[in-house]
């Protein structure tokens, strides 16, 4: 038999999910984003050293990109740490869910945009293309992170979201200048500590509040 519901229990519920959703991000949610903000960040400036070292020593300037392949083995231990989240939830709500599918959503369209660009670049050898990397996937953390802030009403995600898509500005400008692609590096550590490093240790140090 369907359960109706009045506009103020309407209101109650879903209430009660944002603060039972808020709950579960907070229960350790921050070490997973702390621990793929400090692995793109270390990875991008490992990528601008080796750069910069075979630049000196006349290597092909490409090999320094295989550093990324560290990500392959990083994304397999982030799995790990959210399913082991996941487990600890003794309540998950249908905002849960909208999170959870909002990142999965994220991860398929990197996957995706990079298996897209990587072959029109490499078979076309329109190697400009490449310029987009960076910058698109900042637009896509920002739009997780906001999706994330606005349902679980946690605005260090927004602000995050925020210094995603103003580092994304940046990579564009920093076509016009001399080695842009070292630039946007810097630029992806940048916004990755400041816009997720960061929020993941407010987000742990919230946890501690309500414990």
């Amino acid at each position: 038999m369907e359960t109706k519901f009045t506009e103020q229990e309407s209101l109650e519920l879903i209430s009660k999910m944002i603060e039972q959703a808020r709950h579960n991000l907070q229960k350790g949610s921050g070490n997973s984003m702390i621990f793929i903000g400090l692995l793109v960040a270390v990875t991008a400036i490992l990528n601008v050293i080796l750069a910069l070292v075979f630049a000196q020593k006349g290597i092909n300037l490409n090999l320094a990109c295989l550093v990324w392949l560290l990500m392959i083995p990083g994304v397999y231990i982030n799995y790990c740490i959210n399913k082991r989240l996941i487990s600890q939830q003794l309540v998950r709500t249908h905002i849960d869910a909208i999170v959870g599918s909002t990142w999965k959503g994220y991860a398929y369209a990197c996957f995706v945009f990079l298996a897209v660009v990587f072959g029109i670049g490499m078979w076309q050898k329109l190697y400009h293309v490449f310029y987009l990397i960076n910058p698109v996937i900042l637009i896509l953390v920002g739009l997780a992170e906001f999706v994330t802030a606005k349902v679980c009403r946690f605005k260090p995600y927004q602000y995050g979201a925020i210094i995603m898509w103003t580092g994304a500005l940046a990579c564009v400008f920093a076509i016009s200048f001399q080695e842009s692609i070292i630039i946007q590096f810097f630029i992806l550590a940048v916004c990755m500590i400041a816009g997720f490093v960061i929020p993941g240790y407010q987000l742990n140090k919230l946890a501690k509040k309500h414990v």
